[in-house]
């Protein structure tokens, strides 16, 4: 994929814990990480590639003088502060119950943070809540319980909250979140201090259902969407706090193609970047003048995907710094001479990476590295002494030679269609052509990213090529290729996934007679579906968590997505309507067409998922006895729509690679080679 960016009209010239321990490694910025060398490569066990992470997000400070990570203590996530002067390092924030999972800096003083528990399943959490800290330890508030312990005083309240941090307030210790109330489709977004936790609306006068909101440099809440009971999408703006809002903006539903989004605010507030498609195909960032109602000149434009976020705002005035952007790899545009002059020096030192920079190139910059083949390390980069010194790594076990390779590539459909790919092969070549899973994502409105993935990494460990198609209905590529999705579950949709798989035995990637298809969610509908349509081409199928009867999407009353605004406004239109469409519907779900199955399958489900809930689980599983068609059951307790606990991860996989091995007869295990 050719990566082409154009700038702005303007733009500058382009040029004490003892388990935490950072500080690793120093390298010089005129040198790379090294030559690779010749190393004996065996798969990692299931047990060592399925852990949990020891480090989790790492922030400087807005003055960089400290930094604030997520690292394991103890077998828990705490929140830790480091003063980067002194080296002095405390946590500030750990539970004996639950492991912080997020946090941000609202200053330089102080923190917020949320929870989650990772000896927990993904059904039993006790939801996030939301908390602030100082950074030295003192002065914790819990801002809102976690939905479990509002549960639990149900006899005492009416309502159940949850919360998101949406934004910091300047030269306060307040932030603006969204608090979601229970029941309701629509979030308020609140001003709230974080030393007494009193709350304050900022909405009032808003028709419709918030969706997403946005602050400008100062913190201030200045603009809007929701969506009102006929499904238009309603754009509103506000010049100060306090001020009326005014609707500048409204839209026929979510799915029209005028539709744009709000990102930030120009320096002088005048104007908003905004992600839309003006007689294009891939969404491009513009500028909207608020006085005029319009939209202005073209800023930003990719030729290949859509740009739909990714800005760096300078936090003190909002000057637009730079844009990242997913392309085939993920990749910053600088504006800013300063940043553009930081992002080379560190991509010179730390070369075939992502290098994702923040913090101010005036004095230290945080680096996150990362590859297919590394799951990510931090760095920070000192410009005062000239220094970049690794921090440690996300996952410190994992050795990055160990892993194979991801390319991206492109094939053509049945109709012509180009359709986006990347393909793994596998880490020990035997001589002959590998056998090949193709694995889908779920969605299907998503994407797959050329980054650390270690369900592809176990699978190429073991001797499998694997295919990640990005079939039309994947999003990021054009609104052409997204819309080409609609209605086409288990048609076009279905039919991009196995031209892949013949593109991939025409260039000699693949073994014919040793093809599966894997995926969860609408990935697991794929490969129940792939089964069925064409029973000639896979040997196995893997689902988990899959999509076994469409008509269930919209008739399963306690889906978590039952009442919501895509169920209102959004499924019929791409996936169909079930009256309408049912004719189309029973030909395009797998519990329906059970007896075309001739491979066998692998069924994972997880009781608590409301997502696709287990029903859909149990009556393929019926379909299948009643067809007499062979497959593998597995049930996950109490994990929901994925996998929190490792345990979980760990036995769902040891299950797949028996059945892959059982059915695809890849390199034995413990095989050995030698690779540059």
């Amino acid at each position: 994929m050719t990566h082409h960016v154009y700038a702005l009209k303007n733009p500058r010239e382009n040029t004490g814990t003892s388990a935490w321990k950072p500080w690793v490694v120093l390298v010089a910025l005129c040198s790379a990480l090294g030559a690779a060398h010749a190393v004996e490569i065996q798969p990692y066990a299931t047990e060592v590639l399925f852990k949990n992470p020891k480090y989790g997000e790492t922030r400087l400070s807005p003055d960089t003088r400290q930094l604030a990570a997520i690292a394991e203590i103890s077998g828990r996530m705490h929140l830790v502060v480091m003063d980067l002067d002194s080296r002095q390092m405390k946590s500030v924030a750990g539970f004996s119950d639950a492991d912080v999972a997020w946090f941000a800096w609202i200053n330089d003083r102080r923190l917020v943070f949320n929870l989650q528990d990772r000896n927990a399943a993904l059904g039993e959490q006790q939801g996030a809540g939301l908390f602030a800290v100082d950074a030295d330890g003192s002065a914790m508030r819990e801002l809102m319980p976690p939905v479990r312990k509002q549960a639990k005083s149900a006899a005492l309240v009416r309502v159940v909250y949850s919360a998101r941090y949406l934004h910091q307030i300047r030269n306060t210790d307040d932030i603006l979140i969204f608090r979601a109330t229970s029941g309701k489709k629509s979030a308020d977004v609140m001003r709230q201090d974080t030393r007494t936790g009193r709350m304050t609306s900022e909405v009032m006068g808003i028709t419709g259902d918030i969706v997403s909101a946005l602050a400008d440099s100062n913190g201030t809440l200045r603009a809007l969407q929701s969506v009102d009971s006929g499904g238009r999408v309603l754009n509103w703006y506000r010049a100060e706090s306090g001020a009326d809002w005014q609707q500048i903006a409204a839209f026929a539903s979510v799915q029209a193609i005028e539709r744009w989004t709000p990102l930030g605010f120009s320096v002088d507030g005048k104007s908003l970047w905004v992600s839309a498609r003006i007689d294009r195909d891939k969404a491009a960032i513009y500028s909207y003048d608020l006085a005029h109602r319009r939209i202005g000149e073209l800023a930003v434009e990719h030729p290949d995907v859509d740009i739909i976020g990714g800005l760096h705002l300078a936090p003190k005035n909002g000057e637009l710094l730079g844009v990242t952007i997913e392309a085939d790899k993920q990749q910053t545009w600088w504006f800013d001479a300063a940043w553009a002059k930081a992002q080379a020096t560190v991509d010179a030192a730390l070369p075939d990476r992502v290098n994702r920079l923040s913090g101010d190139v005036a004095s230290r910059v945080l680096v996150f590295s990362y590859t297919e083949r590394d799951a990510g390390r931090y760095y920070l980069y000192d410009l005062g002494k000239g220094s970049l010194v690794e921090l440690f790594a996300t996952y410190p076990d994992l050795d990055p030679k160990r892993f194979a390779k991801t390319q991206f590539l492109t094939y053509a459909a049945r109709d012509k269609r180009t359709i986006p790919a990347y393909l793994t092969l596998p880490l020990v070549p035997t001589g002959h052509k590998p056998p090949l899973i193709v694995l889908v994502h779920g969605g299907p409105a998503a994407r797959d990213h050329w980054a650390f993935n270690p369900a592809v990494q176990f699978l190429a460990g073991r001797g499998y090529a694997v295919l990640q198609p990005q079939f039309r209905g994947s999003v990021g590529f054009g609104s052409q290729h997204f819309r080409a999705g609609w209605k086409a579950w288990g048609l076009a949709m279905q039919d991009d996934l196995s031209d892949g798989v013949r593109a991939m035995i025409e260039q000699g990637h693949a073994d014919p007679s040793r093809i599966c298809i894997m995926g969860a969610s609408y990935g697991g509908y794929a490969a129940m579906m792939g089964l069925a349509k064409d029973p000639g081409l896979y040997k196995c199928g893997v689902s988990f968590a899959g999509v076994s009867d469409i008509g269930l999407l919209f008739s399963v009353s306690w889906s978590d997505t039952a009442d919501s605004l895509w169920a209102d406004f959004g499924m019929k239109n791409q996936i169909g309507d079930p009256v309408v469409d049912a004719a189309q519907f029973a030909l395009t779900s797998p519990v329906e067409q059970a007896a075309k199955i001739a491979a066998p399958l692998f069924l994972a489900y997880a009781t608590d998922d409301y997502r696709v809930p287990m029903v859909h689980g149990e009556k393929m599983r019926n379909a299948l006895d009643a067809a007499k068609k062979p497959y593998e059951w597995f049930v996950l307790l109490g994990e929901g729509h994925g996998m929190m606990l490792a345990e979980s991860r760990i036995a769902y996989f040891h299950r797949v690679e028996s059945f892959l091995a059982t059915h695809l007869s890849p390199t034995p295990q413990g095989a050995t080679t030698t690779r540059q």
